[in-house]
């Protein structure tokens, strides 16, 4: 196939500050340890990587330019699938999450997925179309941010089949576009943060190792 239909994080540190507040919110829980779930977390090429913007840093007006310049060209590049990729969120949160932690990253795209082994070989990657199946984990922390959005008209199976994998008591990272629409009316879901949302155990439901 000449054209690879591939999500992007379009830059780096997208999610800092999300990442960040998340980091406190589960130290103040007192969690010690956590499996995650990251879910369609996109992917850059590494040409152009080290020209993208970055969003923990405070960049010169030439420096932005250089880096929108780089975006655009990204988007056209990482659809050719012999073009090498770097997955920037997983590396993003794994460094950002200050307690031991499992990472399982969740994509339909193989290749995707071997661009996440190659910068974290200790993450589990799982070749999943969230929109058709089930994720086969039980995570404490689910990370979906800009992929909902992406499903069109199977969005809410997509939903059901994140909220499915979550753990009673867990958390989910989700953009607001999507939480608007698929979190904010489910009575068991409470937000607590920026984009960081607590799902209450429903009857019967596995109980999170989170406290």
């Amino acid at each position: 196939m000449l054209f690879d239909d591939l999500g992007s994080t379009s830059w780096h540190n997208r999610h800092h500050r999300v990442f960040a507040q998340l980091d406190e919110l589960l130290v103040a829980a007192g969690v010690s340890d956590l499996t995650v779930v990251i879910v369609g977390p996109g992917g850059v090429t590494r040409p152009m990587s080290p020209f993208l913007n970055d969003a923990a840093r405070t960049n010169s007006a030439a420096r932005k330019v250089v880096g929108d310049l780089a975006r655009y060209s990204d988007q056209l590049l990482r659809r050719l699938p012999f073009v090498s990729l770097r997955s920037l969120e997983p590396i993003e949160l794994d460094r950002a999450l200050s307690m031991p932690h499992r990472l399982i990253a969740v994509d339909r795209s193989a290749r995707l997925l071997d661009a996440v082994r190659r910068d974290l070989p200790n993450a589990e990657c799982k070749v999943i179309d969230i929109a058709r199946h089930a994720i086969d984990a039980s995570a404490d922390l689910v990370v979906a941010m800009n992929v909902i959005s992406r499903l069109g008209d199977a969005a809410p199976a997509g939903v059901r089949n994140v909220m499915a994998a979550l753990n009673g008591g867990g958390w989910i990272v989700m953009d607001d576009r999507s939480a608007r629409q698929h979190l904010v009316d489910n009575h068991r879901v409470s937000q607590v943060g920026e984009k960081t949302y607590r799902v209450a155990p429903s009857d019967g439901a596995r109980k999170s190792v989170v406290p």
